[in-house]
């Protein structure tokens, strides 16, 4: 691995924790806060399994998160300096989606006026799985030796083909954060529809309105194994919000369409997007490299 070049991320991506560890990545967090309590740092001061808990609890209190800021992106470029990198690649959320790109752009301006070292920020375009895939690639790009400006090149070259596919179990909370509209939310409600959504260009876009939890979730894994032309040279990420046996249904069904062995990165969805999809909220990520 280059130990010169450091990859930093925000959590919205919520990449497997183990990941993180074993490529040395450095995560910002981002904040979230319920009524009553002031803004915690998610995956530090708060962890998904008390997040989703509490959401369920109480369902009328909507939590709110906040972008990690100036000082957070700062505080990690410092300390990788200091253990000796040199170079650095930041991935952020969707810029349509929060200020993370904004305030790590900041960070870059001020941390570049004082050290002699480039910042590059990538705004992925979208969030959580796909955004995960997204940096498990990066981090193997790292791996592999690759220079610093031919990776960055690659990187912004890859965004576009970057697929996030999702299905919440209520538009309730997509409604509270104004990704739908109230009226919609009502009659997704009334009639059970479960949509298969995606992230494209930073903004949420329907795919296909099902009814019922289950057909929802094997025409997600549908649309994913038909957009998946090369399984050997796709990494794939599912992420669910508290919904672990949907998302073994899920991961057996990926498999099953997939004919043949294949790696599936596996984790929680984060604090940061569930916030704004809810628990049982479920999704796959990819990208072919």
């Amino acid at each position: 691995m280059n130990q010169r070049i450091c990859q930093i991320i925000d959590s919205a991506g919520s990449l497997p924790r183990k990941l993180l560890q074993n490529y040395k990545i450095s995560e910002a967090s981002f904040y979230v806060r319920f009524k009553n309590m002031d803004y915690v740092k998610a995956n530090v001061e708060f962890d998904t399994d008390q997040f989703y808990t509490r959401m369920e609890s109480d369902p009328d209190d909507v939590p709110k998160t906040a972008a990690p800021n100036i000082h957070d992106w700062l505080s990690i470029l410092k300390e990788r300096y200091a253990a000796g990198a040199r170079q650095f690649i930041i991935t952020t959320i969707s810029s349509k989606l929060s200020a993370s790109t904004q305030t790590a752009h900041a960070a870059k301006e001020m941390f570049e006026q004082e050290y002699d070292a480039p910042v590059e920020v990538i705004d992925t375009k979208t969030c959580a799985c796909g955004q995960a895939a997204f940096e498990i690639w990066i981090a193997r790009m790292i791996e592999s030796g690759k220079n610093f400006e031919e990776l960055v090149q690659k990187a912004r070259d890859m965004v576009p083909r970057i697929n996030t596919l999702f299905a919440v179990d209520s538009l309730k909370y997509m409604a509270a954060g104004g990704r739908i509209g109230a009226a919609s939310s009502l009659l997704g409600a009334l009639i059970n529809i479960k949509p298969v959504c995606e992230f494209v260009d930073g903004e949420v876009k329907v795919v296909k309105p099902i009814v019922g939890r289950k057909r929802s979730i094997r025409a997600m894994v549908d649309e994913a194994a038909s957009r998946i032309k090369d399984f050997d040279r796709a990494i794939i990420v599912l992420q669910n919000a508290n919904s672990n046996q949907d998302a073994e249904y899920m991961y057996n069904y990926l498999k099953d369409k997939a004919k043949e062995k294949i790696e599936v990165f596996r984790s929680g969805l984060g604090i940061t997007v569930g916030a704004h999809s809810g628990p049982g909220s479920i999704g796959i990520g990819f990208l072919e490299y």
